[in-house]
């Protein structure tokens, strides 16, 4: 066992232990190189020297390191130090499906589904990489804190292009989830990981597993003789449709489930879009006869091998050697066919068997002829057909499949302002109903009344990654996707640089409608370097400025003055380190402090005086005859228009609720206009508006600081 402080390839520093398996050792690690924690898989020390444990563990480095997805656990590195093998995963806060389970279960059965979605996508891209899990268990998934399922312990996988017949040594798998092939010792297929992934949706939705029993020999058989036990028994709030999925995924025999990972993730998907959407149960009760002789059961009931926990597992301590290396609980078994020897029998005793015998012949002639003639006729008269389900389909495809079911169709048009035209709304009977041949099925068709326009389903967009961003990138990329950013909020981080996305919500590639506003984790940066927050001096005078920043083991730097029609004389108007922002303690803060008002400029016209009339320069004045000059005109005032001024903060802005915006209009001819808004962050670019005539200049200040200076025309 590796201890606190063990450094492996150099790079690795064991902190902790967090779990322990069958095979391994599970740790907690950060990767010095990388500056992230990651969690180190160790093989224990006693399958070290054993060569078949070591290739299998290394056989789930290779099968797992395939796969990338956001539901399955990333591998990051394998190696080996010394004697040490080991494999560098994600490392995931939270806890495993199982302990969610046992605290939170039974889920309604959206969450059911939701879940179902995840778990069932994962192993749709394990299954494309031909890779089948072979233990899918609660115990193997893990949840994050954001509710994000996440599939581990690849470590009994194998790539379908090899044998997929369990090996004779232990039947793979928990006993309480796998199929009853695995149960058998036989050939597995996707469907076999998919029938898995139905007995976990029963314990979501019930919090109960469907097969229980003191041995586990004896839960075994219960998946092979036992029908399996309807959800709705132990639950009956679940719904029919839920209850079907996990039937279908539950048939106990394999051609008679779901046959890959695309066909269950249909119905769950559909089930959550439409609550009326219906499951097919097809072949789900097919298969009530016992899959094994009671002379194969018998033995397996008798066998020494007490449980199928000599399997590794990833949520178990070790077992001891002879278990493991011990012989299957389903080898082959020899069957004494020798007949007993047979006693004497009397030449009387034959003549009665023989006659007998020809008697229970002649007998089962008269039955099979009677059954011909009255009981076969009339279920061929009564065969019922079942209605097809149409809501949402075209006219021409609901015509098709009711046609296909030997039913006829009755159309009747409906005006409809929502559904689009040409689809069926309603049906009557009800999908599911049992009818005889040529029933009518009516349909009720959508036809639009040509007035109204038609309403627009809002655009389905997939959640970029935006971890690592910044919150420009982030602004860029979501708008390029028709998004918004949403709630943001900061905490400190070792691994993501100050100023980036830490986490998301909702997560990468999951489906959204364009518009829905994505909320955002911050990152801080390191909490031990994350230095001294300057205050905002707006306002303040010289000495309270001086105060706040020397409380803040900061202090007050050069001071500027400026005129200001806004603040009066003596107080802080801008400051060059922009309020929140984070500095090393003893930074020195510029200040720039108000003037007050600019006073007017002096006239330079001269006032004339009353004697300037006896100066000798006087002009003489005109006779009475003169033409009088004419009065001076009135001076034409300048019309006035509106100009939009548009405000965006400025790059590398921190992201805050809201921002004081300041914009001030001085023009050319003197006059000024200054408007003032505390503006919400999700409203920039945010727009002012002036009135006036002439040219002149736009300052703007966000919190006190001066972000630009732009000429403006009227």
């Amino acid at each position: 066992m590796l201890t606190p402080g063990t450094l492996l390839g150099e790079r690795y520093e064991i902190i902790e232990k967090i779990g322990a398996g069958g095979m391994s050792i599970v740790y907690k690690a950060k990767d010095n190189r990388l500056q992230r924690y990651v969690a180190i898989k160790e093989l224990r020390e006693e399958f070290v020297q054993d060569e078949e444990f070591v290739v299998k563990f290394r056989k789930e480095a290779l099968s797992a390191a395939s796969l990338s997805h956001p539901n399955i656990v990333g591998i990051y590195d394998v190696g080996s130090d010394k004697e040490v093998h080991y494999i560098v995963m994600e490392y995931i806060e939270g806890k495993t499906l199982k302990e969610v389970i046992a605290t939170d279960g039974p889920f309604d059965s959206k969450t059911v589904l939701e879940l179902g979605v995840q778990m069932v996508s994962a192993l749709k891209h394990a299954h494309q990489k031909k890779i089948i899990h072979r233990d899918i268990k609660p115990q193997n998934i893990l949840m994050t804190n954001d509710g994000v399922l996440k599939v581990t312990d690849f470590g009994i996988a194998k790539a379908v292009d090899s044998s997929t017949i369990v090996a004779t040594g232990n039947a793979i798998g928990s006993v309480h989830y796998f199929s009853p092939e695995q149960a058998k010792g036989k050939y597995v297929n996707e469907s076999s990981d998919l029938y898995s992934c139905g007995i976990v949706l029963f314990e979501l939705a019930t919090k109960r597993l469907p097969f229980e029993a003191d041995s586990h020999i004896s839960i075994a058989l219960k998946h092979i003789n036992e029908e399996f036990p309807r959800p709705s028994s132990i639950n009956p709030e679940i719904p029919q449709n839920l209850e079907n999925i996990i039937l279908h995924a539950t048939c106990k025999n394999q051609a008679d489930r779901y046959q890959n990972a695309d066909e269950m993730l249909r119905d769950m998907r559909g089930v959550l879009i439409n609550p009326n959407y219906v499951v097919s149960l097809a072949g789900a009760f097919a298969e009530k006869t016992i899959l094994l002789s009671e002379e194969e059961t018998q033995l397996l009931r008798e066998s020494d091998v007490e449980d199928v926990e000599s399997i590794p597992s990833a949520t178990e301590e070790p077992i001891a050697d002879e278990q493991v290396q011990g012989g299957s609980i389903y080898e082959e078994v020899a069957f004494d066919d020798e007949d007993e020897e047979d006693g004497e029998v009397s030449t009387f005793y034959k003549v009665i068997v023989s006659l007998g015998g020809v008697l229970a012949t002649l007998a089962l002639v008269v039955v099979i002829t009677l059954a011909c003639v009255f009981w076969i006729p009339s279920l061929t008269k009564g065969k019922s057909y079942s209605v097809p389900n149409v809501i949402e389909k075209t006219l021409v495809e609901a015509e098709r499949l009711i046609k296909k079911n030997n039913l006829k169709v009755k159309v009747v048009e409906i005006e409809s302002d929502i559904a689009e035209d040409g689809t069926v709304i309603e049906q009557n009977p009800v999908a599911g109903t049992a009818v005889k041949k040529n029933s009518v099925v009516e349909i009720h068709v959508a036809v639009g009344d040509g007035e109204e326009e038609e309403v627009e389903t809002p655009k389905e967009v997939s959640v970029p990654a935006l971890t690592n961003m910044t919150i420009n990138e982030v602004t860029t990329a979501l708008g390029q996707l028709e998004l918004k950013v949403g709630e943001t909020t900061y905490e400190y981080s070792d691994t993501v640089e100050a100023g980036q996305v830490i986490r998301q919500n909702p997560g990468y590639r999951a489906k959204v409608e364009e518009g829905t506003s994505i909320d955002l984790v911050i990152s801080r940066g390191p909490e031990e370097d994350r230095g001294v927050e300057v205050p905002n001096l707006y306002g303040l005078t010289i000495e309270e400025a001086r105060s706040r920043l020397g409380g803040m083991n900061l202090s007050l730097g050069r001071q500027t003055e400026e005129f200001s029609d806004d603040q009066p004389a003596g107080v802080v108007i801008r400051q060059d380190v922009s309020s929140g922002a984070m500095v090393d303690a003893g930074t020195k803060i510029n200040v720039t402090v108000s003037k007050g008002p600019k006073e007017p400029k002096p006239s330079e016209e001269p006032v004339e005086s009353p004697e300037a009339t006896d100066t000798p320069n006087q002009e003489p004045t005109e006779s009475p005859d003169a033409t009088p000059s004419p009065e001076p005109e009135e001076p034409v005032e300048p019309e006035q228009t509106i100009q939009n001024v548009t405000v965006n903060l400025p790059t590398g802005t921190e992201v805050r609720e809201s921002y004081r915006v300041v914009a001030k209009l001085t023009l050319d001819d003197g006059t000024s206009d200054t408007k003032e808004e505390v503006v919400p962050y999700d409203q920039f670019p945010y727009t002012f508006s002036f009135k006036g005539s002439g040219t002149g200049v736009v300052n703007i200040f966000i919190d006190g600081v001066s972000t630009s200076q732009d000429p403006i025309t009227f």
